[in-house]
């Protein structure tokens, strides 16, 4: 074999793998469409109505399962929100709906995200994560979560009778009605909890929400945009405040590594421990916890050196182009 024909198979592998990278649109590139606004808020249409439908059939199985007159002591009280929420806890409404509403949903959101790239579709390869991309991920979503910890401090120092305080109280006060479940709901709740809506809600938010941002817009912005609409789609003003933070982390790692798989198992960790999932299935003590949580804030300043890890790891790769 001559060493021209080795030249001209390399040049032709190097074509075909520059191909199949994905470059971000440069700013002239960028424009903002129709399909810009409407496709996420289509499909964040979508997901609250496959979430209120199934909470609604959960609903609606709970009071056919009682008898008549305790339906309708339920359904004359549903009117005061406080017992509604505390009802809702009580059903497991949350976790029944997120995990059926996951199961239709998901593969609505793996086909478009598929369809979206079917001519650039490393996005969704397995193959292109490297190990230096899993570390450097890990130590950023455990710093997200350390920082969202000084956040929920930060918000317990504030006067009770402000108004950011009496919502800081509110939500305390919800959390306390949730008890730690036991047996086969522990496990719908990891199913539901730990792996559905990780999947879910990252296929959502960042591979279809931000890769419309990103063809339109620079990337700051689309990774702040969708943060703050990943924050705003959680509904509670205290819990949204600190989802911002982690969405952040999820937004801009996925900008530097250009694969879902990496912010869908971060979305793991995260609800993992923030869950309180982690803690149970492990037995941590009370000291057990509080070593946890020095862990997690000691993993801050490793955060900000995994995004410029990342950063430079991108950086070594050529560029890919999208559509």
């Amino acid at each position: 074999m001559h060493m021209t024909d080795i030249n001209v198979r390399n040049d032709a592998q190097t074509n075909q793998e520059f191909q199949q990278r994905e470059i971000l649109p440069n700013e002239r590139e960028r424009r903002v469409r129709v399909r810009t606004f409407v496709v996420p808020l289509l499909f964040m249409l979508i997901h609250t109505g496959a979430m209120i439908a199934a909470m609604f059939a959960r609903f609606l199985v709970h009071i056919l399962s009682v008898d008549r007159a305790t339906a309708e002591i339920l359904l004359g009280k549903l009117k005061d929100p406080a017992f509604y929420s505390e009802f809702m806890i009580e059903i497991n409404m949350q976790t029944f709906a997120s995990f059926f509403s996951m199961l239709l949903l998901i593969p609505i959101y793996l086909f478009y995200v598929y369809w979206r790239k079917r001519k650039n579709i490393q996005v969704l390869d397995l193959s292109r994560i490297s190990f230096a991309q899993v570390v450097n991920a890990f130590a950023i979503v455990l710093g997200s979560i350390g920082l969202t910890q000084i956040w929920m401090a930060v918000l317990s120092q504030l006067d009770p009778s402000s108004a950011l305080g009496i919502q800081f109280q509110r939500y305390i006060d919800l959390m306390k009605h949730f008890e730690p479940s036991e047996g086969w709901m522990m496990v719908l709740e990891i199913a539901s909890t730990v792996i559905l809506v990780p999947i879910g809600e990252e296929l959502l938010f960042r591979g279809i929400i931000q890769d419309e941002m990103r063809r339109a817009f620079p990337p700051a912005f689309a990774v702040v945009a969708t943060s703050l609409v990943f924050a705003i789609f959680h509904g509670n003003f205290i819990q949204g405040s600190y989802v911002f933070f982690v969405g952040l982390a999820l937004s801009l790692t996925y900008h530097l590594t250009n694969n879902i798989f990496i912010p869908i198992g971060m979305h793991i960790v995260f609800n993992l421990v923030g869950s309180g999932v982690f803690s149970r299935l492990v037995g941590l003590t009370e000291r057990g916890e509080t070593i946890l949580i020095y862990v997690l804030y000691a993993s801050i300043p490793l955060m900000i050196a995994g995004f410029f890890c990342l950063r430079f790891l991108r950086n070594k790769r050529p560029e890919v182009q999208y559509e």
